[in-house]
């Protein structure tokens, strides 16, 4: 079927010997999606297939969202989106997060296709949040257990704090905040599937801390972007041309690194909203809720 091989011992795997340019059983796809609830991160290498087939391998795995609300997409493919970067439109996806944590429902996975990769730099890193739980002492998951946070767009206030189109910024930002969106989830969270209990927390979209002042929330949200920036809990990839990631979502951030412009770098994502291999009743909560 195919081989796997565990790029750290925490997080992530490549999978060899999958031929991704034929169409996929069912007993392959449902080992590729026990692979993923294990590593996390998974990579297939020379998967040179076309958007069609990529949007058809991701539909396999659930339903996909809508299209990104600021980035755009593949001519004649709504649901992948186009991540294109050079000098002229430089990356802003370096830094940790986890994708649309500030939806009402939050993504369950992301399929990516390097399409080109400069010949230095452009790696991507991911990282574990079940890791981080692990790492909590007794006494912090106890107390993070009762807590929740607050997640809005974050760093895309950016693109609205401009006038424009004959609105203030003010205003745009204000319908910005309505457009994006903002949701409340329990600091740590239990994987619907897995079971696993995980840090629910990405630096890049957390604003507040429920019932603490700002001065308060603003501390432990530096100590838990702290406590989450280890390398032992990480992964970093180095791209080659076509190859596949796809990630779970619920249970890992990732960072694309910005070092090799004024080089080019193309990147095809789909993500997918709902998972269709999630249980109705799964041995987990949903991941909106806090560990009981």
């Amino acid at each position: 079927m195919f081989s796997v091989h565990p790029v750290t011992p925490v997080i992530g795997a490549e999978l060899r010997g999958l031929d991704m340019s034929r169409e996929l059983s069912s007993e392959v796809l449902d080992a590729l999606y026990r692979a993923l609830l294990e590593y996390q991160v998974i990579f297939v290498r020379d998967a040179d297939i076309s958007p069609a087939s990529h949007l058809a391998f991701a539909q396999s795995f659930g339903e996909l969202s809508a299209p990104h609300p600021l980035y755009p997409h593949v001519p004649g493919f709504e649901n992948i989106m186009l991540l294109e970067n050079n000098e002229a439109t430089p990356p802003d996806t370096n830094s940790w997060h986890t994708d649309l944590t500030f939806k009402e429902e939050q993504p369950f996975a992301s399929i990516l296709i390097a399409r080109h990769v400069p010949e230095v730099g452009g790696d991507t890193l991911w990282s574990s949040c079940y890791a981080a739980y692990d790492r909590l002492s007794e006494g912090m998951k106890a107390h993070l257990k009762e807590l929740k946070a607050i997640h809005d767009m974050g760093d895309f206030r950016n693109n609205f704090s401009e006038d424009s189109n004959g609105k203030t910024a003010a205003e745009r930002l204000s319908g910005g905040m309505t457009r994006m969106g903002q949701s409340i989830r329990p600091l740590i969270g239990r994987h619907p599937v897995t079971g696993r209990p995980f840090l629910n927390f990405n630096e890049a979209f957390v604003s507040h801390i429920v019932g603490m002042t700002t001065t308060e929330s603003n501390a432990l949200i530096t100590w838990l972007a702290g406590h989450m920036n280890r390398p032992e809990d990480q992964l970093r990839w180095r791209w080659t041309n076509n190859t596949l990631a796809m990630w779970d979502n619920r249970v890992t951030m990732h960072y694309a690194v910005a070092d090799y412009l004024p080089q080019h770098r193309s990147m095809n994502r789909i993500t997918v909203i709902r998972d269709r291999r999630e249980p109705e009743s799964g041995s987990g909560e949903d991941s909106s809720r806090a560990v009981g």
